[in-house]
């Protein structure tokens, strides 16, 4: 046991990681506590990036038989062990303590950013299969497809020169905040798509939070810059989903410098997935369908995030600024046609979060979004549609009983402006206010 103290305290101490908790299979692994790789969980700190980037291997080390491993002997199992793969179940749930009042379609539901759908319970197992070689799956119970899934060669040519990931995976995966890994309620406002719009979703328009597709990154040296080119699918096809016939393809950098991490992405879809659905000036419902043999819809997307961590407290701030292009259309045999101008949002989040002990934690966030205003012509008849603002605030507790419980409370205020919560006839609905009880658990 003192040998193994020793040990825990020695990784501990050449990272200089803060109190927060991790996948439990990592930690199990290891033999290491939850924070050598998170402040505050789930987003990773110094030590976790590397740790993921050089493959689920300790930074400067290979797994692989008993490499970066304690004795077997002393309980713990290697990667491929018959009876003891790194698994981990994941259970998150939430309950609206105070429901919004009516929404966009007249119904009393959760319509803005954050939604609390009952429970949900995933399986998560990764590490190594040989010296080098990673492998990572994320599968929700009860749902057709794959989250992640994914294999992961890394350090050719030197310690994290040339890493290669291919299989289903997270777009944004290396970012300083990324998509799906927020401390507040998710998804990150300045990530989001389209507020008040249950078919939007975050990461763009047109663009998958998950994907299909090949990922080149490193961190040459274990430095401070990070790099990352990948393309993929660009329609999510991680089971049985179609393809739109089209790829996307996203380019990142990143620097860390001490407490300060800085990340530039840009996103380029072009897609075949979105339905126009337009009301012509005589009251008229079109539908003009997306075709996937000539993808027609392009996604342009640039992220701008920075991330200030101290042992005491954390600053976050991302910009997004996306544009949607969209070809011309046309139905009945080119009777009726649909010509759209260039929609560009632009989006920002900032959150501040205060690290009390190890037990407790509380921050506030601020998240604004703003689509211009564009044109849209049906027929040869143009009017003006976006130019609407819709902003949220949050304010969270976070209470941590043990290392792999956490139970938020957060309170959601709905600051956007009452032009922009109106429905197509004019009429006004609710501010989507709301107070949710949020848990996580991991095993």
């Amino acid at each position: 046991m003192p040998r193994l103290l020793i040990i825990i305290a020695a990784i501990a101490i050449q990272f200089a990681a803060a109190d927060a908790w991790a996948i439990p299979a990592f930690s199990k692994k290891y033999q290491a506590p939850c924070s050598l790789c998170h402040k505050p969980w789930p987003q990773l700190n110094d030590a976790g990036h590397k740790f993921k980037v050089n493959g689920y291997q300790l930074p400067d080390s290979e797994d692989g038989g008993d490499t970066a491993k304690l004795s077997p002997g002393e309980g713990l199992f290697l990667d491929v062990a018959p009876a003891n793969p790194p698994i981990s179940f994941r259970l998150q749930g939430g309950l609206a303590l105070i429901q919004p009042g009516e929404g966009q379609t007249g119904a009393q539901e959760n319509k803005f950013f954050c939604c609390v759908e009952g429970n949900a319970v995933s399986l998560q197992v990764g590490g190594t299969a040989a010296p080098n070689i990673a492998y990572w799956l994320d599968l929700a119970w009860g749902k057709e497809d794959v989250e992640e899934g994914y294999l992961r060669f890394v350090n050719w040519f030197g310690p994290g020169l040339i890493n290669i990931d291919v299989g289903a995976m997270r777009v944004v995966d290396y970012e300083v905040v990324s998509t799906g890994r927020e401390w507040f309620g998710a998804p990150l406002v300045a990530l989001h798509g389209s507020p008040y719009n249950n078919a939007g979703g975050p990461v763009g328009l047109s663009a998958a939070a998950h994907d299909t597709g090949l990922r080149i990154y490193g961190r040459p040296s274990y430095g401070p810059f990070t790099y990352e080119g990948a393309v993929y699918t660009g329609s999510r096809i991680t089971g049985s989903g179609q393809d739109d016939h089209d790829l996307a393809y996203t380019i990142m950098g990143r620097a860390d410098i001490d407490k300060l991490a800085v990340s530039l992405r840009y996103w380029a879809n072009k897609s075949g997935k979105l339905d126009q659905t337009v009301t012509t000036a005589a009251g008229e419902t079109l539908v003009f369908p997306a075709n996937r043999a000539q993808p027609d819809e392009n996604t342009q997307e640039f992220i701008l995030s920075a991330r200030y961590l101290h042992p005491y407290f954390g600053v976050y701030a991302t910009y997004d600024r996306t544009s949607f292009t969209l070809d011309d259309r046309a139905i009945d045999g080119g009777a009726r046609a649909l010509h759209q101008e260039t929609i560009n949002r632009s989006a920002f989040s900032l959150e501040a979060i205060w690290f009390v002990n190890a037990w407790f934690e509380t921050g506030v966030a601020y998240g604004l979004t703003r689509h211009d205003e564009y044109g849209q012509a049906v027929d040869g008849i143009t009017s003006r549609l976006g130019g609407n603002d819709a902003s949220l605030l949050q304010w969270r507790v976070n209470v941590r009983p043990a290392q792999n419980l956490s139970i938020g409370l957060e309170a959601q205020f709905d600051l956007s402006p009452a032009a922009s919560r109106a429905r197509a006839d004019g009429t006004e609905f609710d501010a989507q206010n709301k107070l949710v009880l949020q848990w996580d658990l991991s095993l």
